[in-house]
């Protein structure tokens, strides 16, 4: 069965289409065949791959033909999101995400083995489908993000394992100094684990800073959360 990996937080901003993006190349570059699906509002993963906003990710959910973008990295495509034009704006009648249409069925269809989905905002129904149907939420947060929003999101994911939902959901932090450690692990309490970004070169150098229990692993780059995440990310609870 396809796995289904969503970046969502209820606040935009906060580096949910820069992870979607670069974790669906670093998974295709490790030979798995993945499907990007752009739910976000306003769309951007088209404008990393150069090619049309024209809410193809909507349309397959609703069972309609639409068209994968292929790119340069084999086994990667995309499936874009939906830019609204200025008269669509102006009168307020946009195309929307209905509830319904979030069916697991139609993540199946794709084949494949991994949809990174950046995650849908701004209607509860559409976000509790997909959050319920995804094998693993990356919720990420860096300095920027504020902590109500995280906290609403890690909540929205406890309600559903409340409620029977098997998937597994962990906060994505930026690392710059040790305490950045503290800080994330206290904030990511609540999750299944906590997965550390970092680009400074002396924090990675001072690794035994990391390793305390609830830390999931400090990833140098991207490529190294690709790797953990096939590895343990996806396993089941």
């Amino acid at each position: 069965m396809t796995k289904i990996v969503t970046i969502y937080n209820q606040k935009g901003g906060v580096g949910k289409t820069t992870l979607a993006v670069n974790l669906a190349h670093g998974l295709a570059r490790s030979g798995k065949a993945v499907t990007l699906m752009d739910l976000a509002e306003p769309p951007y993963c088209h404008q990393w791959f150069r090619v049309p906003a024209d809410g193809s990710a909507q349309r397959w959910l609703k069972g309609e033909e639409a068209h994968r973008y292929g790119t340069r990295v084999g086994g990667l495509y995309v499936l874009t999101g939906y830019q609204p034009g200025v008269e669509e704006l102006m009168s307020g009648k946009m195309e929307v995400l209905t509830p319904e249409a979030v069916r697991r069925e139609r993540f199946d269809a794709l084949g494949g083995d991994v949809v990174v989905v950046d995650g849908y905002r701004y209607e509860w129904k559409v976000e509790e489908a997909l959050l319920g149907l995804s094998d693993v939420v990356l919720i990420p947060h860096d300095g920027g993000t504020p902590l109500d929003s995280t906290n609403g999101t890690l909540g929205e994911c406890m309600e559903l394992r409340r409620g029977g939902w098997q998937g597994r959901f962990y906060l994505v932090g930026q690392v710059e100094r040790v305490g950045d450690v503290e800080r994330l692990t206290a904030i990511g309490e609540r999750a299944d684990g906590v997965v550390l970004l970092t680009r400074n070169e002396r924090m990675r150098q001072r690794r035994t800073a990391f390793e305390t229990p609830r830390v999931a692993r400090v990833m140098v780059e991207y490529h190294n959360l690709c790797m953990w995440l096939e590895k343990e990310g996806c396993q089941g609870r």
